[in-house]
Parts: C-alpha cells; sequence; structure tokens
C-alpha cells in the first residue's frame, strides 16, 4: 500500500469533516456567551466550544509543558503554541504512534482552516487561529510520536488475571488505547489508575466502581511483575 503524506493536499475526508466542524462551529457560535475579541471569539471560548463539540474526546485539563516529556524541546513549545488554541494540552501519551497521524492530520486542517488559509480571511464572530507551517507540523508530529503511549502486547495482556483482565481491557480502552503494563512499576499505578479516574470526571465519562478500580490496578501491578522477570 503507498504510503501518503500525512500534510499533502486533497484529502476529502478531512475536507468533508473540516467542513462539518465549521457547521458545528458557527452555530454553537451563535449562542455561545461571553466575550468576543476584535479578531472573533476568545481563545477560552474557542476551547468551551471544541470541549462541548467533541464531548469525552478532547484532552483533559491541568497538563502543563512542565509535565510533559522532553519539556524544553521544540515539540513541547510547538504544543502548548497550537494545540492549546482549541483545547487543553494534550500530552504525547494520549495516543499511540500509529495513531497520532489521523489525529494530528484532522486536528492541522482545522488549524488551517480557521487561520484564513482555506476561507480566504477570518470568519465571522470565531478566532482566527494560527496554523504551523510544514516544517513545524512535522516536528510536532515527531514529537508526539517519538513519546507517544506504548500500547500493551497480547503477551502482557495474558500475563495478568484473566478476570481482573477483562475488566482492564473494557474500561481502560473507553478513552485511549491499553498501555503497556510495563510503562511503569507496580507501586506506581494506583496513583496513575486515580489519576485516570479523575480525568474521567473531568471528560464526564462514567466512574469505575470500586470493585473495578481495584481489578484494574491489580492487573497492572501483576503485569508489571510479570514484565519485570
Amino acid at each position: 500500500m503507498r504510503n501518503r503524506h500525512p500534510f499533502g493536499p486533497g484529502c476529502r475526508s478531512v475536507a468533508a469533516l473540516g467542513l462539518l466542524t465549521l457547521v458545528g462551529l458557527l452555530a454553537l457560535a451563535a449562542v455561545q456567551p461571553g466575550p468576543v475579541s476584535a479578531q472573533g471569539m476568545s481563545s477560552g471560548g474557542m476551547r468551551d466550544m471544541m470541549r462541548q463539540m467533541m464531548q469525552g474526546q478532547v484532552p483533559p485539563p491541568g497538563m502543563t509543558p512542565q509535565a510533559l516529556p522532553a519539556p524544553d524541546s521544540d515539540g513541547v513549545r510547538l504544543l502548548a503554541r497550537y494545540c492549546t488554541q482549541c483545547h487543553d494540552l494534550p500530552s504525547p501519551r494520549y495516543k499511540t504512534a500509529e495513531q497520532w497521524p489521523e489525529v494530528f492530520q484532522r486536528m492541522v486542517a482545522r488549524m488551517r482552516m480557521m487561520s484564513g488559509g482555506m476561507m480566504g480571511g477570518g470568519m465571522m464572530g470565531m478566532a482566527r487561529l494560527e496554523a504551523p507551517s510544514p516544517a513545524q507540523a512535522g516536528m510536532l508530529l515527531a514529537y508526539l510520536q517519538r513519546y507517544a503511549m506504548v500500547p500493551a502486547t497480547p503477551e502482557q495482556l495474558a500475563a495478568g488475571p484473566p478476570e481482573q483482565r477483562e475488566v482492564f481491557e473494557a474500561q481502560c480502552s473507553r478513552c485511549h488505547a491499553l498501555p503497556s503494563p510495563s510503562l511503569h512499576p507496580p507501586e506506581r499505578w494506583p496513583g496513575i489508575v486515580a489519576r485516570m479516574q479523575a480525568n474521567m470526571q473531568l471528560m464526564d465519562k462514567s466512574q469505575l466502581t470500586p470493585q473495578q478500580h481495584e481489578a484494574v490496578v491489580r492487573f497492572l501491578q501483576a503485569a508489571s511483575r510479570a514484565a519485570a522477570k
């Protein structure tokens, strides 16, 4: 199969999605309260709109550049410059290296559409976003893929207790790919699962029951120990 450059022209599906996004943004702009800047809707209002439109599909709030891998890198600076125009700062571990190109292509298409480059100027009542250059987009994608989530392998999934593995697979796949248990030592997994539970609440997703929470932690700890042997 021929590989296509993720930022090349002529992607009809991305263009169609961009038009649908534009329609949705304009519809929300008509009822969105709050101040509007001289260029259009404020960045805070834009993030609120994107959160409404993409319920449960945007990064949870609270991530800072200092908390990301290689915080002083150009990748983090570009991530904070461009991606936070519409939503909170994403961690590269939000997706796997295989998932990032499709997601990132879609985000870049939206930024270019709303930068005026695809629409011949700003849009009434909307912020005019800044879009990365092709070189910057390439740097951003390289950073996201370099530090992306490492997914669990079939062997790692088989290493944990089967009844707890079923809970782990059903619950953790609701937000992202299943993480490799070897990403962290056993003693760190309880705190990480607690943080994911808090993120689920911020993203309006149903919470794990205490029994489910315990099953996920125990599976990750058991599989982490098995991977370390």
